[in-house]
């Protein structure tokens, strides 16, 4: 099923919602659309509107027949700016509810037309059983529909999928609802379609496991056997037994499973109240007077006065000595005795009121089924809570990795064009199975990380000095005149500043003759005043250049790692090479250095890792080097030991006969147990010159049986004692020193 299928059976689901509304409002339709109040009105537009907006999306597969009128309609109505008039109103309900029967029809046949893309889901929704407790197969792909537009709401977001009304189902939408509301999960979720398909599908198996668990760890099942068995008996018959002195119904419902303090667990204490009913059923009984007599006549000893069962016993002391047909004769006398006396009891019992008595068995038989489905309903809830709980936090811890292992591969995805099934960005696509490809990287030690991470920091070039031009900045300070602020006199000037003015101005004032003149001179800003200056302070930045001498480093040299791959090397040491790989692999990726791995045992196989001009990632043959990588950190170790053509490989890389790029200045890291023989003369004497180029041959020791002479030919090594729990801490510190190397 398509995208579009799939959002077409959502839009099918969500149309049926206005339309049920609507017709469950007006199940007759509208006769008359001026008999309706404004609100009425308002509100079947909102649901017209929403009807319309869900239609507009729905694929059908030959348009129906109903379509173009309410298309036609709807187009009318939706380019009015005016409020719709009563005949278009009243022309828009009429198309509507006359069709509204074919509509859900149409809208069901689509719904029922399309399929789950997913396999899982598909299962669901035509097997989940039983109906009970998922519903009907409607039932059940409502749920899918629900829980998926619960996770990826399509338009219009405010008409939900609504969950189906049966246990499991209000059981999923709050378990959904908690998984959505912790943290940010829900927008992490509908940025990655696999994770989100792999928690719909997760939640729909745990339903289904949550239900089996139930049913096998059912303790109630003896308990309601039990109360089916008291509701086939007649009052009589349970009221003769309450009423007695020893009941034998509350003496076998206190032994069952379910209601016996020994063995109900957790269960809660069963509050089926025996005495009121024994107390009850006694205010009904009723013995007749002639009981004695009936009950004498039918003893025919005096030995047999007790009870039937002596009777019996008599009967069968006379049948010892009599053989034969005697025998026969006294058990059939003795089971006429046991039910004479039977039927004498039941003569001997005479009830007050039968319709009381009646009333008093159905009041008993609803007390015990009533408390029964208190017990149930209640310990299935606390079960069903442990289990969503463990649920989650299996679920949690799933995310929880996806997210780490996302960040872990990120280096090798981001920005670096086409990887991982030709996708950019692979992680939005993929599913809790991408961690079953990684969950041995995702289990290693993280001290093994951070060495990777110390050996991958580490510079393999020498620092050169070089001259060049810097500019400087210089400040200097400059005082600016400032005349808006009182200072020292520094002339006279024209202005019309009365506070500056001149006496001898001012004096003309006081003379009518000149007051004229004074005020002329003052428009004209004409009168003699004083000029006063103040020097104020003021920073200058100036660029100069300098020449400075500074050290220039060269790029991060490449990264050659030789990984042994015989079977000496499975198991932890198997873990601690793969994990050093692929940490390498990545900080290769992201410091855009070259990585070339090299995988020994009787032959070698090579791997690298290059970031080309255009930022894409390829290997030797071209292909995906990020599946080859996975498929080394999969693949399992075998085979026997020479390291002599990994070494050599490493050499050639050295030179820069193979790549045009060259690995000059390359680190040199070989992994193994060093359980293999001498290295030739030949192979030690190129190290050694090497050595003297300034490459770096580093050798990581793991175990303690490794050929000492040919650890000796690497300039630095670290051991890796697999029986000491600080290994890995040890290992570390010992690496520190490349930090400072030059």
């Amino acid at each position: 099923m398509t995208r579009k299928d799939r959002n077409s059976r959502k839009y099918s689901r969500k149309a049926l919602r206005p339309i049920e509304e609507m017709s469950e409002k007006y199940p007759s339709g509208i006769s008359d659309v001026t008999a309706i109040n404004e609100e009425a009105r308002a509100w079947l537009q909102i649901k017209m509107q929403q009807l319309r907006e869900c239609l507009t999306k729905v694929w059908f597969s030959s348009k129906p027949y109903w379509w173009e009128p309410l298309r036609l309609t709807r187009n009318r109505t939706a380019h009015q700016t005016e409020d719709l008039s009563d005949n278009a109103f009243s022309n828009l309900c009429s198309t509507l509810f006359s069709n509204i029967g074919n509509i859900k029809q149409n809208l069901n046949a689509n719904i029922q037309r399309y399929k789950q893309q997913s396999k899982k889901k598909r299962k669901f929704e035509k097997n989940a059983a039983p109906e009970s407790a998922f519903g009907s197969t409607l039932e059940r792909k409502q749920l899918v529909d629900a829980i998926e537009d619960a996770i990826q709401p399509v338009e219009p977001e405010d008409i939900p999928i609504a969950f189906p009304q049966n246990t499991f189902a209000q059981l999923a939408q709050h378990t959904l609802s908690e998984i959505l509301n912790t943290q940010d999960v829900q927008e992490y979720m509908q940025s990655h379609e696999g994770l989100s398909e792999n928690i719909q599908t997760d939640l729909l198996e745990w339903l289904q496991k949550a239900h089996g668990t139930l049913e096998k760890e059912n303790p109630f099942f003896d308990e309601a056997i039990f109360v089916t068995q008291q509701k086939k008996q007649a009052a009589e018959e349970i009221a003769a037994d309450l009423s007695a002195e020893k009941s034998k119904i509350q003496y076998h419902y206190k032994r069952l499973p379910s209601v016996s303090d020994s063995k109900r667990e957790t269960i809660q204490e069963s509050t089926l109240d025996f005495d009121f009913y024994r107390k009850a059923f006694a205010e009904q009984k009723h013995i007749t007077d002639s009981a004695a007599d009936d009950t004498a006549k039918t003893v025919p000893t005096e030995e047999a006065q007790t009870s039937s069962g002596a009777s019996i016993r008599v009967d069968d002391m006379q049948a010892e000595n009599t053989p034969g047909k005697n025998e026969q004769v006294n058990t059939t006398h003795a089971e006429t005795v046991i039910q004479k006396t039977k039927n004498n009891e039941k003569n001997t019992l005479q009830w007050e009121s039968p319709e009381k008595l009646e009333a008093l068995r159905r009041n008993f038989i609803a007390d015990m089924e009533k408390n029964l489905i208190e017990r149930k309903t209640k310990w299935e809830q606390e079960r069903i809570d442990a289990m969503r709980k463990q649920f989650l936090e299996e679920l949690y811890k799933k995310i929880q990795n996806f997210m780490r292992l996302e960040k872990l591969l990120t280096p090798f995805t981001k920005n670096f064009g086409r990887l991982w099934d030709l996708s950019k960005h692979p992680f939005e696509t993929s599913g809790f199975e991408i961690l079953d490809t990684f969950a041995k990287l995702l289990e290693q030690d993280e001290s093994l990380q951070e060495l990777a991470d110390l050996l991958g920091r580490q510079s393999r070039t020498q620092a050169v000095f070089e001259k060049e031009l810097r500019d400087k900045i210089v400040i200097t300070t400059e005082w600016h005149p400032q005349p808006a602020y009182r200072g020292e006199i520094n002339g006279l000037k024209y202005s019309n500043d009365i506070a500056a003015v001149l006496p001898c101005e001012l004096a003309m004032l006081k003379n009518p003759a000149a007051k004229k003149l004074f005020q002329l001179k003052f428009a004209q800003k004409q009168l003699l005043s004083f000029e006063y200056q103040n020097e104020q302070e003021e920073l200058k930045e100036s660029i100069e250049q300098e020449e400075v001498t500074m050290e220039k480093q060269e790029p991060k040299g490449p990264i050659i790692i030789c990984v042994d791959t015989s079977g000496s090397m499975h198991g932890t040491p198997e873990n601690i090479a793969k994990t050093i790989a692929f940490a390498l692999a990545k900080i290769a990726v992201e410091q855009e250095r070259l990585c070339y791995i090299i995988s020994f045992s009787t032959d070698i196989e090579t791997l690298e890792v290059k970031p080309n001009e255009d930022m894409e990632l390829t290997n030797a043959d071209g292909g995906n080097y990020l599946q080859k990588l996975v498929r080394f950190l999969r693949m399992s170790f075998n085979g026997g030991t020479d390291a002599e053509p990994a070494l050599w490989k490493a050499l050639t890389m050295l030179a820069g006969s193979d790549t045009a790029t060259g690995y000059k200045n390359a680190d040199v890291l070989m992994i193994s147990d060093f359980v293999m023989a001498n290295l030739s003369d030949d192979l030690v004497t190129a190290i050694e010159q090497e050595k003297e180029k300034n490459t770096g041959f580093y050798s990581l020791v793991i175990g303690a049986s490794g050929n000492k002479n040919t650890i000796a030919c690497f300039n630095h090594n670290w051991l890796y004692d697999t029986n000491d729990t600080r290994a890995s801490r040890h290992l570390v510190e010992q690496l520190h020193e490349l930090k400072t190397r030059e």
